[in-house]
């Protein structure tokens, strides 16, 4: 790296001793989107890039980009490439020109006299000289026993120049970089890089070790049993310990074994160097070559994950060497075999004490337990994978993200921890939106938020008592969490198990919520019931199951809530989105007097939360000066019955467009309200449509058949490719699963792409069926969406039978729902309206 990338003559570059290329690799080296290294025989190490990604990447630092080879035939090569040929530099060009690359063939004098004109070329052409010396093998030490001289170079290296910086390339800033590639580096590697000239270390070499042993005299174990596979058991092999010359063991039957194991006090396994090679593990020996590279369990199984994350065992048993099988990339089982699985067991145990004993120590006694508060909580979990993402830059999941990486105030804020009972301030309920996580720990404030937006919290957070006991879970599963992180669980694994965690809660809260047709009946009860709290409460729910979000208020001087439509603005200059408050007002005598509306009332709420409209929702309203009052302050008036007729279109189309519904705020007259919906539904119903049936379809030939998560682009895939059409698109599928959701909250959840099922098909499809024969009278019947046909209304519920000719059922039927659960049970595809 330059040290200063500002300098318009600043060069970046990166040279490497692997095989390079000859011409048929730079032809290799431009196909974008395809990669041969997976297909290369005897690769000396595993696959790490693919697809060309690495080498588009360097599109967004410079202009220029030169390769400068020196292949097995001993030929330099030289291909340059300029960005700006593409198209001639012609960003909007509609056609672009292939272009052409010359490869040039240059000697060693011509290419030293190219490189001393490039900045920085003195150095460039010392670490090609030096690309002659023997690799230095950090690893080399750590197993011990005859040193083993490391292969000679081979003579090939690749040069890669970046010239002519773009603004993203003069902003790399080397401390970040080089920080990066340190913790790409893992523990033990043949794989090293050299940064600005100094040697780079992984960073986990700097993890403060718990304990350390070496096999020789000081060894804590004496005696091991074979991991007896293929035979009866035995007897145990006493070990002989030596210093003769230098430390190591004496295996009967194997012979001289050196090396050591050590247990470091946070885990190895983590990060992404992993990828690359692991760092935690057994790693075995013969003649200088490890020969379970892949494998860093060695066949052995039922390891503790918390010890084994900080476990590393290197040991070198040249005896096994007879035991390698004839292609020499495994072992041949057997006694031998057996024998040095036995030790490895007994090394692990014996570190996996060394930690549990460690571990049982960390937790408070009883006299901290009653003379402290949070300051007893084991808090290193937390400390530990805060540190560790701190250091590599990647904060764990459960930490509030302010930006890609730790901001300076994150970083700050964590230099001025001095004990455990620093890292956690205080514990604070604070909404952080719907779909957010029920807890997150905000490191600039170094304070455990509760999510109250969440609908677990939510709906049980009624009580002070019960927010404590949710402040005391949500604290447990902050520190699971970063307890799976100390173990050396994977950012990736961690996260699914959070997400799994997450929808669990969500599926509690939702098993009190209730269902949309359920929702739509309680709306009409709750509408003539004498306390405005019972229609306050399912009012809510339906705005809610609309697709609004709710923030329910209620009290003295308060609306029952504020609602606010989630719409995109459709550009950067428009508001897209919408407020409102909303008020019940019921009345047993189903109308609701003037008086009672007490619009002044409503617009005060709508003016103190600086809302754009004003709902008030009854079971009808007298005539009259209402509509005047309303149309003076704005106010729409609308029926429970109304708002019922959406929530129950939602359950058959999925979220209704928000955005044209808004159109209803513009009316002050409940008739006018009524005749809004009834033309707002007619045309909603126009749209392409996708039936349940479609859904159950395409469920049972993906091969879904448990709970499981789905996305909705396969399920969409999966319709096109049956119907031969280019409908539904993943939106069109995620829509109607919403509808689904709302039938049936405690199966079927949407967030995003993502869909979790809770239910086999025939399951979820008898649920639906429940729900439809639960639907009130006086609403329309969707009953027909379940079987894919779209269903009509003639001035009520219009009785329907299934396809006679078919089935040969009876007539007679009289309510829809009575013939959806024939449906159900007897398959039928298609129904005849009567």
């Amino acid at each position: 790296m330059p040290d200063d990338p500002s300098d318009p003559d600043s060069a970046i570059w990166v040279l490497d001793n692997g095989e390079s290329m000859d011409v048929e690799g730079f032809k290799r080296l431009w196909s974008v989107a395809t990669s041969e290294k997976s297909a290369r025989a005897g690769a000396p190490r595993p696959q790490i890039g693919k697809f060309g990604i690495g080498k588009l990447a360097t599109y967004l630092l410079a202009h220029q980009l030169t390769y400068v080879c020196r292949a097995s035939d001993g030929v330099i090569r030289v291909v340059s490439m300029d960005y700006r040929w593409i198209g001639n530099g012609e960003p909007n060009a509609l056609h672009i020109d292939p272009v052409p690359l010359p490869v040039r063939e240059v000697s060693e004098q011509d290419l030293r006299d190219v490189i001393a004109k490039i900045h920085s070329g003195s150095d460039i052409w010392s670490e090609i000289q030096a690309l002659g010396s023997p690799p230095n093998w950090r690893s080399s030490d750590e197993y011990g026993g005859q040193e083993i001289s490391p292969p000679a170079p081979q003579g090939t290296w690749t040069l890669a120049i970046m010239t002519s910086l773009k603004e993203e390339g003069r902003r790399i800033k080397s401390g970040i970089l080089k920080r990066m590639l340190r913790t790409s580096l893992p523990l033990g590697s043949t794989f090293s890089i050299h940064f600005n000239g100094t040697q780079l270390e992984s960073s986990k070499i700097e993890i403060e070790k718990m304990d350390s042993w070496t096999l020789g005299p000081d060894f804590p174990i004496k005696r091991i049993s074979p991991d007896r596979r293929n035979e009866e058991k035995g007897k145990d092999l006493e070990l002989m310990l030596s210093d003769d010359g230098y430390p190591h063991l004496v295996i009967p039957e194997l012979g001289v074994a050196t090396g050591s194991f050590t247990l470091y006090k946070d885990p190895i396994s983590q990060g992404k160097s992993n990828i690359l090679e692991s760092s935690n593990g057994f790693f075995v020996n013969i003649l200088g070559r490890v020969i379970n590279p892949d494998d860093p369990y060695f066949g052995l199984s039922n390891l503790n994950h918390a010890a084994w994350a900080r476990f590393r065992a290197a040991v070198r048993i040249d005896g096994l060497n007879d035991s390698v099988s004839i292609n020499r990339e495994g072992l041949l089982e057997g006694r031998s075999l057996d024998i040095v699985r036995g030790l490895l067991k007994a090394m692990f145990n014996h570190a996996r004490s060394t930690y549990d004993a460690a571990s049982k120590a960390n937790w408070p006694d009883a006299g901290d337990i009653l003379t402290e508060a949070w300051g007893t909580v084991p808090f290193e979990p937390l400390k530990s994978a805060i540190e560790k993402g701190i250091s590599s830059g990647e904060l764990p999941s459960f930490v509030t993200k302010l930006d890609d990486e730790p901001t300076k105030a994150q970083r700050v804020s964590w230099d001025e921890v001095a004990s455990h009972s620093d890292i956690v301030r205080d514990v604070k309920f604070m909404p952080r939106g719907a779909d957010g996580p029920v807890v997150e720990y905000d490191l600039e404030s170094r304070e455990v938020i509760v999510n109250e937006s969440h609908p677990f919290v939510r709906e049980y957070g009624d009580s002070h008592e019960l927010k404590l006991l949710l402040r005391d879970q949500a604290m447990a599963d902050l520190l699971t969490s970063a307890h799976m992180t100390q173990l050396g669980v994977d950012q990736g694994t961690t996260q699914q198990v959070e997400l799994y965690r997450d929808q669990l809660l969500r599926l509690l809260a939702r098993l009190r919520r209730r269902t949309g047709f359920q929702i739509a009946e309680l709306l009409d009860q709750a509408a003539s019931h004498k306390n405005d709290k019972a229609l306050e409460v399912i009012l809510g729910d339906a705005l809610e199951a609309l697709g609004f979000i709710v923030e329910r208020l209620g009290g003295s001087g308060n609306p029952e809530g504020v609602a606010v439509a989630p719409l995109s603005p459709r550009r950067t200059s428009q508001k897209a989105s919408y407020s409102f408050t909303y008020d019940a007002k019921s009345s047993s005598k189903k109308k609701v007097k003037t008086g009672n509306v007490s619009t002044d009332g409503l617009v005060r709420h709508r003016e103190d939360h600086k809302a754009d409209h004003t709902l008030v929702v009854g079971p009808g309203f007298e005539d009259g000066a209402l509509q005047k009052e309303c149309k003076t302050q704005s106010i729409t008036p609308m029926t429970a019955a109304d708002l019922g007729r959406l929530v129950i279109a939602t359950t058959q189309r999925g979220q209704l467009d928000l955005e044209k519904l808004r159109g209803v705020f513009k009316l002050y007259d409940p008739d006018k309200v009524a005749e809004f919906i009834n033309h707002f539904l007619a045309d909603s119903a126009t749209a392409p449509s996708l039936s349940y049936a479609e859904i159950f379809d395409a469920l049972e030939e993906i091969g879904f058949d448990s709970p499981d998560m789905l996305t909705s682009p396969v399920i969409a895939k999966t319709i096109r490719d049956r119907s031969g059409s280019e409908f539904p698109t993943k939106v069109d599928v995620a829509r109607v699963l919403q509808g689904m959701h709302i039938l049936t909250p405690h199966l079927i959840r949407v967030q995003n792409d993502n869909v979790f099922l809770g239910a086999r098909p025939d399951k979820f499809r008898e649920a639906l069926l429940a729900q439809v024969a639960q639907l009130p009278k006086k609403l329309p019947d969707p009953c027909c969406q379940l079987v894919g046909l779209p269903w009509r209304q003639k001035g009520g519920s219009e009785p329907c039978t299934p396809w006679r000719a078919l089935h040969n059922l009876k007539p007679g039927i009289t309510r829809n729902h009575d013939a959806s659960e024939q449906f159900g049970r007897l398959g039928v595809e298609r129904v005849v309206h009567t």
